[in-house]
């Protein structure tokens, strides 16, 4: 498990960043670390962890969304995770949603001081208003059978007659197998797993097709 990496040349030795970049999670971090006073942010047991256990965590998907040219939405926000952190790191189009008001004030906060480019979208997923999006992206939101009814929702919503889903990004941890295997049971899935930076147990899906199975009940 990483530990203390908040420097500048610690963190860049994992996710290469600018110092500029840095300074800018710097700042994000001590504004969380203030409202996490008054709103319930992130867990209090990775609050001494934060920059392994959410900065590293969410700035790992970078290499995956670079070369994303539409719009990408990051459901159940919360505190920025992963999708504030990877709009500061410079990737445009991101599309934040977040049901808690206060939440929400805190990201337009942060996008405010670090100066970064970002929508914030305060409302539940179920919501949201349709736009176009490459990819979607979460972390620590759902098992992955629910975010794929998230998913499909928010498609349906599209007038036009293409409801491919997106591709779909996700951090998960140790019982991603065991939601895959249940997913599996009405769905067919194309996806390639990598490991995470940050836990052992946990794995990056990358979802690259979503196919419901045509399941026929014997007579």
């Amino acid at each position: 498990m990483l530990t203390n990496i908040n420097t500048y040349e610690k963190f860049s030795s994992h996710v290469f960043v600018s110092r500029e970049t840095y300074e800018k999670l710097c700042v994000f971090e001590k504004i969380l670390i203030k409202w996490q006073n008054s709103i319930n942010l992130i867990s209090r047991s990775t609050i001494k962890s934060i920059w392994v256990r959410h900065f590293l965590d969410s700035a790992q998907l970078y290499t995956f969304v670079k070369n994303i040219e539409g719009n990408i939405i990051d459901f159940g926000s919360g505190a920025g995770f992963p999708g504030m952190v990877l709009a500061i790191m410079g990737k445009k189009n991101i599309h934040l949603v977040e049901s808690d008001h206060k939440k929400c004030v805190f990201l337009k906060e942060i996008a405010m001081l670090t100066e970064t480019d970002i929508t914030i979208h305060n409302c539940r997923i179920e919501d949201l208003s349709f736009v176009n999006v490459d990819l979607i992206t979460c972390r620590a939101l759902a098992s992955l059978s629910k975010l794929i009814d998230y998913v499909e929702i928010f498609i349906n919503k599209s007038l036009g007659e293409n409801k491919e889903l997106p591709k779909l990004l996700f951090l998960k941890g140790k019982s991603y197998y065991s939601e895959v295997l249940e997913l599996s049971k009405n769905k067919k899935i194309i996806f390639e797993e990598f490991p995470s930076i940050t836990d052992r147990n946990g794995k990056i899906l990358f979802i690259n097709k979503v196919d419901t199975l045509d399941i026929k009940n014997d007579k």
